[in-house]
């Protein structure tokens, strides 16, 4: 299987690192570990290199001093290939002073804090054990299991259109929660069942500022389908393929009931520009397989196709991140367009958002179908708010 590696840029948006605490106290004056897990949440393949040595400090009670954390086995550092949705961990080992005790917190710089106990050792020693003499074996069962769900998580469960919450105009509120599911871990490209995807999209408008808050309407979207990624693989250009099958409906009931089934494909082509910018092209062009007896028009609305383009920015060392989206539809004789911009970026370099970084989104929606309930009706709508995926 080829697997294409991404650039610098794109590996620092979509690698993740994580150093995760030990499982089990630690003893004074003996070695310690510490595993660093890098997750790819991203559509391609990512290069990361792991560091010979971090830099560190150790925080307790009475003050705190500098350490090292030094790669194990490899001294000279390591570079690991990251799948796509998949994770790689490597260890460090560090001292553990031997005038340390209780709760003591482990800062490297970039990396998230690690809390770690520290208890003295019951039988008298000689002196500290050298970093190399006792080198681990085995994981400790819980973080092993923990690594296990991780792996699972990775090659399974990822985010499928962006999770956001907005508001403004009337309903106020929206917000949308977006999962795919990998139904079959098969690493061969040519088996069609490691393509195959279930996702669940859920997009509500909320009447929150209200004296009675209500749901206005909301689309619920189970779909299946096929994922097949880098049909087209060069150098500027990347390009997907996905058909499949999905249902939309608002659960209403009663006269307010939506409901329609459609069989579509989507192609998604990935532009790379100059200075880290990237263009994406995703049309998608659906059949009508059953729509609702309150919506038998819904074609002279939605039409059969809709295309959605973005522009996007990265930076690859303060992972600011710039988009401007656009989604065009419209109905089967050309007219009663639907209109939606999205404006989205986050604050990289603030520093009380340096654990938490989700971005802005700025949304306008001009013409016929805002909604679901309300597929044959115009709107206006302007809402801002978080989006913490996209």
């Amino acid at each position: 299987m080829m697997l294409e590696v991404t650039t610098a840029a794109a590996r620092a948006q979509d690698d993740t690192p994580v150093l995760v605490s030990p499982s089990q106290p630690l003893t004074a004056g003996r070695p310690g570990s510490l595993w660093l897990y890098c997750v790819n949440s991203s559509a391609s393949a990512v290069s990361r290199t792991f560091e010979p040595t971090l830099a560190g400090t150790l925080t307790a009670t009475a003050g705190s001093a500098p350490t090292v954390l030094r790669l194990n086995p490899s001294p000279d550092g390591t570079t690991a290939v990251i799948r796509p949705g998949g994770f790689v961990r490597e260890e460090y080992r560090w001292e553990v002073p031997a005038a340390l005790s209780g709760s003591v917190t482990l800062t490297v710089s970039n990396y998230n804090p690690v809390l770690v106990r520290v208890i003295q050792s019951p039988a008298a020693a000689p002196g500290p054990v050298p970093l190399a003499a006792t080198p681990p074996t085995t994981l400790p069962t819980n973080a092993a299991a923990r690594s296990a769900y991780l792996e699972y998580l990775g090659q399974h469960l990822s985010p499928y259109e962006p999770i956001y919450f907005i508001l403004g105009t009337y309903p106020a509120a929206e917000f949308q929660l977006s999962l795919k599911y990998k139904l079959f871990n098969v690493t061969n490209d040519f088996n069609p069942l490691g393509h195959l995807y279930f996702a669940y999209t859920q997009t509500s408008y909320w009447d929150l500022i209200s004296s009675d808050p209500s749901f206005y309407d909301t689309s619920y979207k189970p779909s299946a389908f096929f994922l097949y990624r880098d049909v087209v693989d060069e150098n500027w250009i990347h390009l997907d393929l996905q058909p499949g099958f999905e249902h939309e409906s608002n659960g209403k009931g009663g006269a307010d009931e939506r409901s329609l089934y459609t069989a579509y494909v989507q192609p998604t082509a990935t532009i790379d520009l100059p200075r880290d910018w990237k263009f994406r092209l995703q049309p998608r062009a659906w059949s009508y397989v059953d729509v609702g007896q309150n919506n038998p028009d819904i074609a002279d609305y939605r039409g059969y196709a809709d295309l959605l383009t973005d522009l996007t920015w990265t930076d690859a060392k303060s992972l600011e991140r710039i988009q401007l989206a656009a989604k065009v539809r419209l109905g089967d004789a050309g007219d009663h367009a639907g209109l939606w911009f999205d404006l989205r970026f986050n604050l990289a370099g603030a520093p009380f958002l340096s654990k938490f970084n989700p971005a802005i989104q700025v949304e306008y929606f001009t013409g016929y179908g805002q909604t679901l309930r309300q597929y044959n009706v115009s709107s206006h709508g302007l809402r801002a708010g978080l989006c913490l995926w996209y």
